[in-house]
């Protein structure tokens, strides 16, 4: 073992003394480390040295701009559908596809009160979806389809009214209808428990086409 001498001239066992250093630095290193105070912060040294860290997403920072833009792309779609949707109804808004000729009015029984038009030629009454005149209220003694038709004859300019195929007859001012009978304005057509009431736009007096032929 080497010998050391002091400036004092004793003699100094140096390996034992940085012996002992090494095995106080050695005991230091291996203390348990004191528990991590609650809500520690890493960063300010005040927590666990392997407590998760956030990381941040240099995605999320633009996300809102493109969260942005994409609301106002969409709201700019959705614009200019409702714009090409206004359109259409404002060509089609004059309605000479099926001008209305008149209309029969609910008086008694489900639906009272409610409108129905009719159109030029046959208008078929019923509860059925394809009726014309559909009267799908809640009387259930009408009959699905075509119970009866109301008929509006453009060259003679009259309405005409008659029965179909429905079980329970058709009633015109409380007379059958059992055949196709002229329809005068004001008068009640009776089906099952409902009464209609006829009220006439077009007749002797005006007529659609009398439009049509002023304006060529």
């Amino acid at each position: 073992m080497p010998v050391y001498r002091g400036p004092d001239g004793k003699i100094i066992e140096e390996k034992t003394n940085k012996g002992e250093d090494v095995t106080q630095q050695t005991d230091r290193a291996q203390r348990p480390m004191p528990p991590a105070p609650p809500d520690g912060d890493q960063a300010a040294g005040t927590g666990r040295l392997d407590a998760p860290t956030q990381k941040m997403d240099a995605s999320s920072s633009s996300s809102p701009a493109i969260s942005e833009e994409k609301t106002r792309v969409v709201g700019g779609r959705r614009r200019q559908e409702d714009q090409q949707r206004l359109e259409e109804r404002v060509e089609k808004a004059d309605g000479m596809d099926d001008p209305v000729v008149g209309w029969l009015v609910i008086v008694e029984g489900p639906g009272k009160g409610r409108a129905m038009q009719l159109g030029y030629g046959a208008n078929s009454i019923g509860r059925g979806e394809t009726d014309r005149i559909n009267l799908n209220f809640g009387d259930d003694q009408i009959s699905r389809g075509g119970h009866a038709t109301v008929t509006y004859d453009p060259r003679g300019r009259k309405f005409y009214v008659q029965h179909g195929g429905g079980t329970n007859l058709t009633y015109l001012n409380d007379q059958p209808v059992l055949i196709p009978i002229e329809l005068p304005a004001l008068s009640h057509i009776s089906i099952g428990n409902t009464v209609l009431r006829f009220v006439p736009l077009c007749g002797d007096t005006f007529d659609w086409q009398d439009i049509e032929e002023s304006q060529e």
